[in-house]
């Protein structure tokens, strides 16, 4: 077998709130190390080379077909997305983003607009430092972040424990390896979804197409270990998804000129949008599986989807569903008088105690870290948002999924339209009309005992239906409807997806 093809790329490195402009090339030039990996190749010796490559610190990228890439995953990365291209930052935290590139090409240039975390935990070079055999130093931890996204809690997690175990002393090499094996264990995270104006990724059957919606978000997660210093034995991971889409322009959109409108002459509002996000465990239906497609929104009524195969009946069920995962938040609440609550801000509280031994074998030094941490002792701030005209409405009633709709209300909508006596665009009264942004939040509890080793996929499904609804509170389904004025339903969605790899202990 030939050696992996391994080439080198400086790319630039920025920090997320960063623009190209504000950072000096000179300082943030930073050689990338790109590893492709086909059939050929010693899948043993690459799983090593990026074992090595995470302990020191250097950022990578794999690219090949997803199932040859899932391959090389060492085995204490645990999130790994399904894509040709896995992109590798063990810079601060570890994070693991994905995407698919038609081609070399592509990738490069992807690549060298990548927006990278901030720099290293350890600010300078490391110096030579003799420790004496069996020597132990034990720092007590304890400090809040402020969790603006999974990505930031994970790497001012890395930065914060850092700090408080080394000081003002530079850890050797031997100690920094070590360290970044230690916190892989307690804080990963990554990009699950990421859509920049990008037309719906397939059509629900039996409706029409919605060739005119577009949608921009992007979507974060983090697995964050949770260990209860009083029950060694109480092991849990907190699986976490957030939305990061702010602004005008962001979440579901739809090409200009085509925002929803009402026609005086028939009475009729055209283009009217409702939009869902579903999210959780498990294996989904393929698309040419009828039952499963449509969704079953049953617009304006919501109903549970026939999506997620971690739902079916027990003798059907796949085996790679989880045990007793439960919700522990959901963001959105439901819709009271057009006031939506949301997450506006969490701080995740740290404390505990962090170790670090020092020993002599017959051949080598051996160092080991020991966090005894409760890491997600949290508070949520949340804040209400007006969506005018618009229900929100989450289900309840399922194990592995919750889905989330925003929903039209046609009736206050026609009242709205005869109080102005308008017409034309509809833009001005609901977000519905013109461009939805929907801020989305969800907290998973998985317990490690009954998951201990295994690999439990998750999606995200983003859906967004085209209306056209009469004064009457009639909005058409799939077929023509003896009105003509009202033309058949128009739904379309994207799939996300990715897998996670509950260690064995």
């Amino acid at each position: 077998m030939r050696s992996c093809a391994i080439a080198l790329l400086f790319v630039f490195s920025l920090s997320p709130s960063q623009g190209a402009s504000a950072v000096p090339a000179a300082a943030q030039r930073t050689p990338l190390r790109i590893i492709a990996v086909d059939d050929a190749d010693d899948i043993a010796g690459i799983r090593r080379e990026v074992l090595a490559l995470l302990d020191d610190g250097q950022r990578l990228v794999l690219a090949g077909r997803p199932g040859l890439l899932l391959r090389v995953r060492p085995d204490d990365v645990m999130g790994w997305p399904a894509t040709n291209t896995v992109v590798i930052d063990p810079s601060a935290g570890l994070g693991i983003a994905g995407f698919d590139a038609p081609d070399d090409a592509t990738r490069s240039e992807i690549l060298a607009a990548w927006r990278w975390a901030d720099a290293t935990i350890f600010g300078t070079a490391p110096r030579s430092r003799r420790d004496e055999p069996g020597l132990e130093r034990q720092r007590h931890v304890e400090f809040s972040v402020p969790a603006t996204s999974p990505s930031h809690v994970c790497r001012v997690f890395s930065h914060e424990v850092a700090s408080k175990l080394f000081g003002d002393t530079t850890p050797t090499l031997a100690e920094r390896r070590a360290f970044r094996r230690e916190m892989r264990r307690w804080c990963q995270y990554g990009t699950l979804s990421q859509h920049v104006a990008e037309a719906s990724q397939f059509t629900i059957e039996p409706f029409f197409g919605p060739y005119d919606v577009r949608l921009t978000i992007t979507t974060e997660w983090a697995l964050i270990r949770n260990e209860d210093p009083a029950d060694a034995s109480a092991v849990s991971f907190t699986f976490w998804t957030k939305t990061l889409n702010e602004g005008a322009g962001s979440g579901f959109s739809r090409v200009v000129g085509t925002e929803a409108w009402y026609d005086p002459d028939t009475r009729v509002v055209h283009n009217l949008m409702d939009a869902a996000i579903h999210a959780g465990w498990g294996p989904i239906q393929g698309r040419e599986v009828v039952t499963a497609w449509p969704l079953h929104p049953g617009f304006p009524l919501v109903s549970n989807v026939l999506l997620f195969r971690c739902e079916d009946a027990l003798p059907w069920r796949p085996s790679d569903c989880p045990v007793a995962a439960t919700v522990r938040r959901l963001f959105p609440d439901d819709s009271m008088d057009g006031k939506v609550t949301v997450a506006s801000g969490e701080a995740v509280n740290v404390g505990g105690d962090a170790k670090i031994s020092t020993g002599f074998g017959e051949s080598k030094i051996s160092l080991s870290f020991t966090f005894g941490v409760n890491l997600m002792r949290s508070t949520t701030k949340s804040s209400q948002v007006e969506l005018s005209l618009v229900h929100t409405r989450s289900n309840a009633d399922t194990l592995n999924y919750r889905s989330t709709w925003w929903l039209p209300d046609v009736a206050a909508l026609f009242r709205w339209i005869d109080a102005r006596k308008h017409g034309g665009s509809l833009a001005s009264a609901t977000p519905l009309a013109a461009t939805l942004n929907p801020r989305h939040e969800l907290l998973w509890d998985v317990p490690l005992a009954g998951n201990e080793g295994r690999a439990l996929p998750y999606h995200m499904i983003y859906e967004v239906g085209w209306n056209h609804c009469r004064f009457d509170g009639y909005c058409a389904d799939y077929r023509q409807g003896r009105d003509r004025s009202v033309v058949p339903k128009e739904r379309g969605a994207w799939s996300d997806g990715m897998t996670v790899h509950i260690p064995w202990q």
